[in-house]
């Protein structure tokens, strides 16, 4: 028993706590805004096992390492991350030749007006267009294990340069690719972080941080995860995803697009679920980031 609560596990048993109550959290806010399932027994019921099966893991894996348990979450804030990474680029993609052949009537003309008004409609494209191509970035994360943030700089300054080129040279422009270059660079800010954090490539505002021991930065990066990086993220979750007019679920439930309609992408919703992608991916990682640097601590007294 003495073994099962030693500081390892304990660290152990906080991480996993926190993720899996993340999760928890999330499964019932879809069960409630998205599908309507307004059972209280059942949301209890969720909870109660989030917060026992922290518990039957860590005594269930005890000869696990830290290390091994940090590598983990590390690669399962990496697959939220590449999922993420996979639908934004295939449906930007999609979304920007879409728009490009409603805003020019190019669809009413090869197509027919049946099929402009289709894919004018925001409902339709989303439900028709943007929901297969999310299932498929699922597929595409799991079968290419490599993740494409160099990729996503690089369409951001080659659709850049583009608008660059259509304003100046051809005197061409439309909103939608603008949207295209935020799409891509808001999704390249947020879902880069977690990947980042792991990395140590975050800006330090460095102080006293560099003068410590080894044994001392780890003390100071586990204190900045828990009293600091969690809670934040688990605000952003929190009052963005309370309700259904909350700032991340209202958008998505709505099918919100910019107020220029056909002339731009119909992406808006997503950038608001681009928060609830950054501090999920963070909450998974500062946890892994915790376990690592407990490790640290571990060695640094042998």
């Amino acid at each position: 028993m003495d073994k099962i609560f030693s500081p390892n596990n304990l660290a152990r048993l906080f991480c996993y706590f926190i993720v899996i109550i993340t999760f928890a959290f999330l499964i019932n806010t879809v069960l409630l805004n998205f599908i309507g399932i307004k059972d209280k027994t059942f949301e209890k019921t969720i909870y109660i096992i989030a917060t026992i099966l922290p518990l039957f893991l860590v005594i269930y894996h005890n000869n696990r390492t830290l290390i091994q348990d940090s590598d983990f979450l590390t690669s399962l804030s990496l697959y939220i991350a590449k999922v993420a990474f996979w639908i934004v680029l295939i449906i930007g993609v999609t979304d920007f030749v879409i728009s490009l052949l409603v805003s020019e009537k190019f669809a009413e003309i090869f197509f027919g007006n049946e099929t402009q008004l289709f894919l004018a409609s925001q409902r339709s494209r989303i439900l028709f267009i943007h929901l297969p191509l999310i299932i498929l970035g699922f597929y595409l994360a799991y079968k290419f294990k490599t993740l494409g943030f160099i990729w996503l700089s690089a369409l951001v300054v080659i659709a850049e340069t583009l608008i660059v080129i259509s304003r100046f040279v051809y005197s061409y422009e439309q909103t939608f690719m603008g949207d295209l270059v935020r799409y891509w660079y808001a999704a390249l800010f947020l879902f880069s972080s977690a990947h980042t954090l792991i990395k140590e490539g975050h800006v330090r505002v460095d102080i006293l941080y560099a003068k410590f021991k080894p044994k001392n930065q780890s003390i100071a990066n586990i204190i900045g995860s828990v009293f600091f990086g969690i809670p934040l993220c688990g605000l952003i979750l929190f009052y963005g995803m309370q309700g259904k007019q909350s700032t991340i679920i209202a958008p998505i439930i709505n099918f919100e697009v910019t107020q220029q309609g056909i002339a731009g992408l119909y992406v808006k919703y997503m950038m608001a679920g681009f928060l609830a992608i950054f501090a999920i991916t963070m909450i998974i990682q500062f946890s892994a980031y915790i376990l690592l640097n407990s490790n640290n601590i571990c060695k640094s007294k042998k």
